[in-house]
């Protein structure tokens, strides 16, 4: 894929567009990525779009995995009071604590590799993501 210095510097500098329109609100940096995938098509940054619609899909794929997990945090929370079973990780909210910090720490940490990647011409695949809207979009995803 051939690609303009325009194109790889604006698809370098996405991640950390995303990550600082969370200073304003935490919400619009779920929305940031469709705004900016939208704006990157008309605008024919292919490139730049693809990052973005990585990230987006990212975004959701760790919602959906932190919802699960915040479910399995809750389940285990009922079964150790109805037992009366003290699980030290669910009394002390220590397991809450490590499922926001691990997905927020995986998401930084793949904004700066999306960056790095960006630089090289190269696209990141994130291993938590599940591709659904690339999927939907109609390019072709390869499962891991």
């Amino acid at each position: 894929m051939e690609l303009t210095k325009k194109d790889k510097y604006i698809s370098a500098a996405t991640p950390f567009i995303i990550f600082l329109s969370g200073s304003i609100y935490t919400w619009v940096m779920l929305i940031a990525p469709v705004l900016l995938y939208f704006t990157y098509r008309r605008l024919s940054f292919s490139y730049a779009q693809l990052t973005a619609l990585k990230i987006f899909d990212l975004s959701i794929s760790l919602l959906v995995l932190a919802f699960a997990l915040g479910l399995v945090n809750s389940s285990l929370a009922i079964v150790s009071r109805d037992f009366q079973v003290g699980i030290l990780l669910v009394m002390s909210d220590l397991l809450t604590f490590i499922i926001v910090f691990g997905l927020l720490g995986y998401y930084i940490t793949y904004l700066v590799i999306f960056t790095i990647f960006s630089f090289r011409q190269r696209v990141a695949s994130p291993y938590l993501s599940f591709g659904m809207f690339e999927a939907l979009r109609g390019k072709r995803v390869v499962a891991l």
